[in-house]
């Protein structure tokens, strides 16, 4: 096996009140239900990581919380780094998965559309929610699947 990267973007957040920070946002009644299914998604197909990046943001850490037990108990490293980050800071974080591991990024737009273009050469509109599997054979990095929730209805 070589490496994987699953590339997430948070699910669906409130804006119901204007008072609070971007960065203090948390998910929405759609955001809690989109969570745990894309989850379920991510388990039948096999694609379990053995380590999970998450934004620092209120709605990333919530949309880990939700993804349910079997997902939520690999241990998560909640960055700040990675809140709105630039594709210089994704592709570090690309850059650093060892061998042999598949890790997922939970982080932003247009963050996680960039990081997919820039390493598959494939430009896909990331929807809240939507995970991207990406593995790299010989160096370079494809993609080999899409899940978005609204398929899974």
């Amino acid at each position: 096996m070589n490496r994987r990267l699953m590339i997430m973007r948070h699910a669906h957040s409130s804006r119901e009140n204007p008072s609070l920070a971007d960065h203090d946002r948390p998910l929405d009644e759609r955001g809690l239900g989109d969570s745990p299914i894309v989850a379920k998604e991510i388990l039948r197909r096999g694609w379990k990581p053995d380590h999970i990046s998450i934004s620092s943001s209120l709605r990333t850490v919530q949309t880990f919380e939700n993804l349910g037990p079997e997902l939520s108990e690999i241990p998560p490293s909640i960055e700040r780094r990675l809140y709105h980050a630039s594709l210089d800071t994704l592709l570090s974080v690309t850059e650093s998965i060892p061998e042999n591991t598949t890790h997922m990024i939970i982080s932003h737009n247009p963050g996680c559309e960039m990081l997919l273009e820039k390493l598959s050469g494939e430009l896909e509109i990331m929807t809240t929610a939507s995970v991207a599997l990406m593995v790299e054979k010989d160096g370079r990095w494809h993609l080999l699947d899409l899940i978005r929730p609204s398929n899974l209805v």
